[in-house]
This record gives C-alpha cells, sequence and structure tokens, in this order.
C-alpha cells in the first residue's frame, strides 16, 4: 500500500512537470485622450496700444495650437467689429461705435484676408508638435495718417480651433 502512494505521488510531481507551459502572454491596453485646444498669450500692453501712430507688425499675442486629431485641425479667426459690420476688414471702434480705425492682421507672419470678419488661418491636415504650434499676432494700423477722433478703441478677436 505504501508504494502504490508513493508511485500515485511521483505520477502527481511528473504530471505537474509535464504540463508546465515554456511561454505565457500579457495583453496590454491603454488609450489616449483626444486634445484640441489653443492658447492665446496676449503680450504685455495688447490692451493700451497708442493708436495715435502709425505702427507696422506689432506683436499682440502668440498663439499655441495643439491637437492630436489623426485627420488634422483648422484655426479660424474672428473679429468681433468685423463681424458686427458684416466686413472684410478688422477695425477697432470708440466706447461710442460712432468712429473707427481700420488695422491689418498677420498670422504666423502671414496676412490674414477676413471674409464677413472671420478667416481660417491654420489648416493642419496631421498633428501638431506635442509642445503645440506656436504662431505670433501682430497688427498694423496708420493712426497717425487716419488721424481718428479721441477716445477709447477697441476690438474683440476669438480664436477657434476644430477637429477636421
Amino acid at each position: 500500500m505504501k508504494k502504490l502512494i508513493i508511485i500515485a505521488a511521483v505520477l502527481a510531481v511528473l504530471t505537474v512537470v509535464v504540463s508546465a507551459q515554456t511561454s505565457g502572454t500579457l495583453f496590454l491596453q491603454g488609450s489616449v485622450p483626444e486634445i484640441l485646444e489653443i492658447t492665446v498669450n496676449a503680450e504685455p500692453g495688447s490692451d493700451a496700444l497708442d493708436l495715435s501712430v502709425d505702427a507696422s507688425g506689432v506683436k499682440v499675442a502668440t498663439v499655441i495650437e495643439r491637437s492630436n486629431k489623426r485627420t488634422g485641425y483648422t484655426v479660424t479667426l474672428e473679429s468681433s467689429n468685423a463681424m458686427a459690420a458684416g466686413s472684410d476688414t478688422p477695425q477697432f471702434v470708440d466706447t461710442t461705435g460712432t468712429a473707427s480705425l481700420n488695422y491689418s492682421i498677420s498670422y504666423g507672419g502671414s496676412g490674414i484676408t477676413l471674409s464677413s470678419g472671420s478667416a481660417v488661418i491654420s489648416d493642419v491636415s496631421t498633428k501638431s508638435p506635442g509642445s503645440g504650434a506656436a504662431n505670433d499676432v501682430a497688427i498694423s494700423y496708420n493712426g497717425a495718417t487716419d488721424f481718428p477722433y479721441e477716445g477709447t478703441y477697441s476690438d474683440t478677436l476669438t480664436f477657434i480651433i476644430a477637429a477636421k
């Protein structure tokens, strides 16, 4: 009987050894969240411009476009005053709403042409760099030449990023 138990025990150990695997698998999975963001960093003084002078290429902001969309993205610029007027020209308007001063905009070194107050300023067919794509925003105006009325003038530029 003892021999039978010992033989059964040896057979059990051999069965375990024989059925041991020589490889295994591990399934790994993760996800990457969608990133679609825009950051507007205003330059100091962009809210206190001297509109009584002629100025060219005054840097007013840096815009960072950041997206990991496979199909790319677009960025649209809107001028609130040009949109309200249905104009193709951005303009500063005084607080009374009766006087204005036209200006031009460049984005990333390229001039912008508005259509009824807005323009697509970036049309990208892939993802941005991980740190984002930086573009300077600059404006030009002829305050001395156009000689506007006294007062406080303003415009609001809105930058909108959208997935394609």
